[in-house]
C-alpha cells in the first residue's frame, strides 16, 4: 500500500535537490562569465521600470535604453507633456485634429459621447486663473465667465482640477475641467448629447457617460511639464 506522507516527502526532495541543482549552474555561469566583455554593440540597460497610466509597466530597450512605449489603451503626448489611459469604447476622432490652434485630440465613443483636450498657452503678465476665465463661455447665452468664484475646485488622481458646466440645454451638457500648470493651461471637456433628463434639477452630471469616463481618464493623468 502506497505510503502518501512518504512519497510527499519523497517529492519535496527532488524538487529541492532540482531547485540547489539550478541555482547552482546560475551562479556558476555567473562566475565564470564575471568579467567577461559584452558583445560588440551590445547595451546593459539598466533594470528600472516605467509606470505607464493603466499601471503595467514598461523597461529600457534598444542601443538608447529609452523606455518602450507604452501599449494601448494608454497614450502619451510628448509635445503636451501629459500621458493617460483612454477609457473603454474611445478612439481617436482624427476629423477633429487640427480644426482650431488650441485643439490637441479628440476622442468619442459614439455620437452621444466625446472627450476633448485643448491647450492654451498663458501669455507673459498674464495668469492661468486670467487664461481659465478668459477662454470659458456659457454656450446657452454666449455670456463669458467672469471669476474664479463660477469654477469648482475638483481633485481627481492627486491633481486639482477647476470644473465648471458650460452648457446644459436641449439635452445637451458640456463640461470642462482645467489644469493649470506653469506655461499653460489643459483643458479636459465632456460633452453628453441625447440627455433626457438634463433639465431634472436631480440629474447628476458626473454620472453621465461621456463625464465618467473623462474623470476615469483624468484620475490616469500623468504630467511631466509642470
Amino acid at each position: 500500500m502506497i505510503d502518501w506522507k512518504d512519497m510527499k516527502q519523497l517529492l519535496a526532495c527532488v524538487a529541492l535537490l532540482v531547485l540547489i541543482g539550478v541555482a547552482g549552474f546560475l551562479y556558476r555561469n555567473a562566475v565564470e562569465h564575471r568579467g567577461e566583455p559584452m558583445a560588440p554593440g551590445a547595451t546593459a540597460c539598466t533594470l528600472e521600470a516605467k509606470i505607464c497610466p493603466d499601471g503595467t509597466a514598461v523597461g529600457r530597450s534598444g542601443p538608447g535604453c529609452v523606455f518602450a512605449p507604452c501599449a494601448f489603451p494608454n497614450i502619451e503626448m510628448g509635445e503636451e507633456g501629459i500621458a493617460y489611459a483612454l477609457p473603454a469604447g474611445f478612439a481617436a476622432d482624427e476629423n477633429a485634429i487640427g480644426a482650431e490652434p488650441t485643439l490637441r485630440a479628440a476622442f468619442v465613443a459614439s455620437s452621444t459621447e466625446t472627450i476633448v483636450i485643448r491647450e492654451y498657452p498663458v501669455p507673459e503678465g498674464k495668469s492661468a486663473e486670467d487664461v481659465m476665465i478668459a477662454n470659458t463661455q456659457y454656450e446657452s447665452s454666449g455670456n463669458m465667465a467672469e471669476s474664479m468664484k463660477e469654477f469648482k475646485p475638483v481633485v481627481v488622481g492627486g491633481k486639482t482640477f477647476y470644473s465648471v458646466t458650460v452648457e446644459r440645454f436641449e439635452a445637451y451638457v458640456h463640461t470642462l475641467y482645467y489644469l493649470p500648470r506653469a506655461t499653460d493651461v489643459l483643458r479636459f471637456e465632456a460633452l453628453d448629447k441625447e440627455v433626457l433628463d438634463w433639465s431634472d434639477p436631480k440629474l447628476v452630471v458626473s454620472e453621465l457617460p461621456a463625464h465618467a469616463a473623462l474623470l476615469k481618464m483624468l484620475s490616469t493623468l500623468q504630467v511631466s511639464k509642470p
